[in-house]
């Protein structure tokens, strides 16, 4: 169980450091511009690397990148946190997104590995738990230390660091020739419907929009924020409580695991999802603002739990899990910069939120249609 501490406080990192910088380019006065910049290039370096790493992963090796992305990572994220110039932390943050995405489809193939047949859920659910509390932690971290400086945050970093590679280095692995979860397919529970393959597309579908979703409320709302002199506790205590209320959905997954390959579900999230959104453009005051993000948790760690379940459970798992992670790197990245275009061409902030949901909407049919689509093909 110790192992997955490691996503954990990889996620708690990244947050950390993505949270910090932004506030501080909203307190410097960079343009929203600058700012996605910064998030879509850790983005587009993080979606393909993602791919190629699904055709270089194997049981041998994973390990090994696993410690090298360690300790790479936490070298970027030191340099973010220091850095002045803004060319000196956009190249950082893209060097971060490469060793980064290294780590994330290692951990998920390690995970598989080291969970017996039938145990995937629960790995699936501990993963999900995980490193959504750490990206809790890691935002609550940078808006409470915040005023004490960057010598201190990148004191944390150094720390989150070194109990990394202490949890890989002192766990025992099983052995290589036990059966484990990655050879096998597992139903969901009795009462779900059988392992359907064309869910693997709608995990993908339904992954890059979650990031789409995401990304940008957790990239321009701390710059926003600071511009209109909201403290960086305030800031991230929304974010906070979003990733917090996705980890205890993602963990309950493993007992509501009947919701997996049926429909209605994704509806129901994605509308949902989509009706807060809209609440938050029509009054986007803070204490609107504050529960919209945080209640936007529910949605996604459903979708997070249900994606990877759906590409670790059929046909090529690490090849699958290679393009849910460049389609996170690619949501990110296509919610950042329409987000943004639409913010800088509208004038209004607010707008972000009108943009998401009805990508969200937009998403939900696309997943409806390649389902029906796929089922008459199969017919």
């Amino acid at each position: 169980m110790k192992i997955y501490i490691c996503p954990a406080l990889m996620d708690a990192l990244v947050f950390l450091v993505t949270f910090a910088v932004m506030y501080r380019a909203g307190e410097q006065g960079m343009s929203i511009t600058q700012c996605a910049w910064m998030a879509c290039l850790f983005q587009l370096t993080y979606m393909l690397t993602s791919l190629a790493a699904g055709f270089l992963l194997s049981r041998r090796n994973t390990r090994f990148i696993l410690l090298a992305g360690i300790v790479l990572c936490t070298l970027c994220g030191v340099t973010c946190l220091m850095a002045k110039e803004f060319i000196l932390i956009l190249t950082a943050f893209g060097c971060m997104g490469i060793f980064m995405a290294f780590f994330f489809n290692a951990f998920q193939a390690f995970m598989r590995t080291e969970s017996a047949p039938g145990n995937l859920k629960r790995a699936i659910g501990f993963y999900t738990l995980a490193w959504s509390l750490g990206s809790a932690a890691g935002i609550f971290s940078s808006g409470f230390f915040y005023r004490l400086g960057f010598t201190m945050l990148s004191a944390l970093i150094v720390l989150v660091g070194v109990v990394m590679l202490v949890v890989l280095l002192t766990h025992k692995p099983r052995p290589a020739n036990a059966p484990s979860a990655d050879e096998s397919v597992e139903r969901g529970s009795e009462k779900a419907p059988p392992v359907d393959p064309i869910y693997v597309w709608i995990g993908w579908v339904m992954i890059f929009m979650a990031m789409f979703v995401q990304r940008p409320v957790h990239s321009f709302f701390p710059a926003i924020s600071a511009k209109a002199g909201i403290s960086a506790f305030v800031t991230g205590l929304p974010l906070f409580l979003q990733m917090t209320v996705q980890a205890v959905v993602g963990l309950a997954m493993i007992r509501w695991r009947h919701l997996l390959y049926r429909r209605t579900p994704l509806g129901l999230a994605h509308g949902g999802a989509a009706v807060l959104l809209l609440v938050m453009w029509r009054w986007p005051t803070l204490p609107v603002c504050f529960l919209g993000i945080s209640l936007l948790g529910a949605y996604a760690g459903f979708i997070y739990f249900c994606s990877v379940y759906y590409a670790s459970n059929s046909g090529r798992r690490a090849l699958n899990i290679g393009v849910n992670e460049f389609l996170v790197g690619l949501g990110s990245f296509a919610g950042l910069f329409i987000s943004e275009w639409v913010m800088k061409r509208t004038g209004n902030d607010a707008n972000m939120y009108l943009v998401i949901a009805v990508a969200l909407l937009i998403s939900l049919a696309a997943q409806l249609a390649i389902a029906s689509w796929l089922r008459r093909v199969k017919v």
